[in-house]
């Protein structure tokens, strides 16, 4: 029996299943968000809450309706990021949240068709681990040589939109101290799918400077070369069901019992909870 236990458990790899939160599915339109076509550059960022979304793991794609288009076809350059954030909104055009390449998941282009109610995904470079717990915050900048007349679906959410568009200035998501064109928060959050999905990498032979005990645990888990690093713990579905700073020891007492991934930036171990 135990040596049936210990082939499985060598064996598993951590898959997450794909799942699609929906937030706001309203009729009403906006050119605006989530990005502005009418302008050659544009920034939003908008902010979505941990009690909307009601899920955590790894966050691949993102999804927004067009509500109406003129253009038979638009593409433009654009850069994606993501942040846990606390803030639920934007107290005014001065409170927008820098962004840094860290938090960057997409760059590359986006191509628009002029197709009435089609969801047009955005499939990110790096998927985001999001935690469940903080709110969510996407940045979208937007770089193109024309204009086109595209209207999105949104759904009304008041002050989560931060919005900032300029036909001559390349707004710096990191610092708009300099930026000169027209800043505001607005309230047309658009309508979004969140796709989550992708997997945990657990390949036997991978280089790993953790050492975990005890394993099988049931309570505290000793985590050796993880001091003051942030800790990760997936299910068996790829599901993030944990994450905090390590101190040397992880509480793992409120989990069910089965296997698990321990994962940090330098390595990651699988844990059997009983």
């Amino acid at each position: 029996m135990k040596k049936l236990l210990l082939i499985a458990f060598l064996a598993l790899t951590f898959m997450a299943h794909a799942q699609t939160i929906t937030i706001g599915e309203d009729q009403t339109i906006s050119n605006q968000v989530p990005i502005y076509t009418l302008y050659n550059y544009s920034l939003t960022e908008q902010i979505f809450r941990a009690d909307e979304i009601e899920y955590a793991g790894y966050l691949n794609t993102l999804r927004f309706r067009i509500g109406y288009s003129y253009n038979s076809s638009y593409t433009c350059d654009i850069e994606v990021y993501l942040k846990h954030v606390t803030k639920s909104s934007f107290a005014d055009p001065a409170d927008y949240e820098p962004v840094t390449p860290d938090d960057l998941v997409y760059s590359g282009p986006w191509n628009l068709p002029a197709f009435l109610d089609d969801w047009m995904s955005i499939t990110f470079d790096t998927p985001f681990a999001y935690n469940g717990t903080d709110n969510l915050l996407i940045a979208i900048k937007a770089k193109a040589d024309n204009f086109a007349i595209r209207y999105f679906k949104y759904s009304g959410a008041s002050n989560t939109v931060f919005s900032c568009y300029s036909d001559s200035h390349n707004p710096d998501p990191s610092d708009l101290s300099t930026f000169t064109g027209i800043q505001e928060v607005i309230s047309q959050r658009p309508s979004i799918k969140l796709v989550f999905g992708g997997s945990v990498e657990l390949a036997e032979d991978s280089p790993n400077t953790l050492s975990v005990y005890p394993n099988p645990a049931n309570g505290l888990l000793h985590i050796d070369g993880a001091d003051h690093e942030t800790v990760r713990v997936y299910d068996a579905t790829g599901r993030l069901v944990m994450q905090e700073t390590c101190h040397g020891t992880l509480d793992i007492s409120h989990l069910q019992n089965g296997l698990y991934a321990v994962a940090t930036n330098t390595g990651l171990v699988k844990v059997l909870k009983k």
